[in-house]
């Protein structure tokens, strides 16, 4: 995590003035992509995100704003005016552009074409990948493992022929098993369990103490072609607890609730609220479920638990099983 305000040349006369910018000369990387912003309305704020790997250089060369800067200990307020400066952020640095003048114009010059993948647009995700970056100890990767990413949490376990993609984050104490894939724009939370054969496509969100069984399936693209790419990959999200079983196929954009368990080869078309239970091809609703694993009682208590639900109060004890799905849904 690195910034660095850069005070470039000025090479002037009664002509005006001239400001040159080399790449890895004046500025520490090869520049691939520029972009400006203006035209901002009143208070408007931009940003609100922190990048894996990219690094970018801000200059104002119009005008006046300012940068709120975040490494998550300590926030940096700078004003940029001068238009012979620039504001070099590196990777896991969280900006805020605002306070535009109604005449500014932004320019950034950054060291990598776009990459949806390489953003950290939640704060508390970009936290927490801060957190584990610095407790990454006792971390196992065997040695027929590929792992190319850095952001792996402390005593997770990587067993052999897995391949982990450089920008994929993974929590601490996870279990990924043989013969998986993980790919970048993926994030798993702690004490997840990723049985073998299965592979994580881009665009899903893992929460903590997830079961995924063995060949689970996730898809990303609801219209795929070969060597067509949508701008954005569908988001499948797992919520916090949630188990899925062996051979299920999870389709694209859709959210699996917490502590919910989906059966072994059950097909899920839509989303699926928190503490239910779903299997059949497609998928349907088959009960509650309490944290632990039980299936709920119909006062919805949990045998083993004793305990209360917290389902009991949002659907009525009286309603048939075709109405609960109705308002499962």
């Amino acid at each position: 995590m690195e910034v660095k305000l850069f005070n470039f040349k000025e090479i002037g006369d009664k002509r005006g003035t001239l400001t040159p910018i080399e790449a890895s000369k004046d500025i520490p990387f090869e520049i691939r992509r520029v972009y400006y912003m203006y035209g901002t309305v009143e208070n408007a704020r931009r940003g609100y995100h922190a990048h894996k790997a990219l690094k970018q250089i801000l200059i104002c060369i119009n005008g006046s704003c300012k940068v709120l800067l975040d490494d998550g200990k300590e926030k940096t307020i700078i004003e940029l005016s001068k238009r012979h400066q620039g504001l070099y952020i590196g990777e896991y640095m969280w900006r805020e552009m605002y306070d535009f003048s109604k005449d500014a114009v932004l320019m950034v010059l950054a060291s990598d074409y776009y990459d949806e993948t390489d953003y950290i647009r939640d704060y508390e995700i970009f936290l927490t990948i801060l957190k584990d970056n610095c407790q990454n100890i006792d971390v196992f990767i065997h040695p027929k493992a590929i792992v190319e990413s850095s952001n792996i949490g402390s005593k997770t376990k990587i067993w052999a022929y897995s391949h982990v993609l450089s920008k994929a984050v993974i929590g601490k104490n996870c279990n990924i098993c043989d013969h998986t894939f993980i790919e970048n724009d993926v994030i798993i939370g702690d004490n997840v369990t990723v049985k073998s054969g299965v592979y994580i496509w881009d665009g899903v969100k893992i929460s903590n103490n997830v079961f995924i069984g063995p060949n689970a399936t996730f898809t990303n693209d609801s219209r795929p072609r070969s060597k067509q790419y949508p701008e954005k990959f569908k988001e499948t999200i797992i919520k916090e607890g949630a188990s899925i079983g062996a051979n299920a196929t999870i389709v694209a954009g859709n959210t699996i609730g917490k502590y919910a368990l989906i059966g072994a080869g059950a097909v899920v078309t839509k989303n699926i609220p928190d503490y239910t239970m779903w299997y059949g091809n497609p998928a349907k609703f088959k009960g509650y479920i309490c944290s632990c694993g039980e299936q709920l009682e119909s006062d919805f208590r949990c045998p083993r638990c004793k305990v209360e639900h917290p389902i009991k109060g949002d659907i009525g004890e009286n309603e048939n099983i075709c109405e609960i799905e109705r308002k499962a849904q």
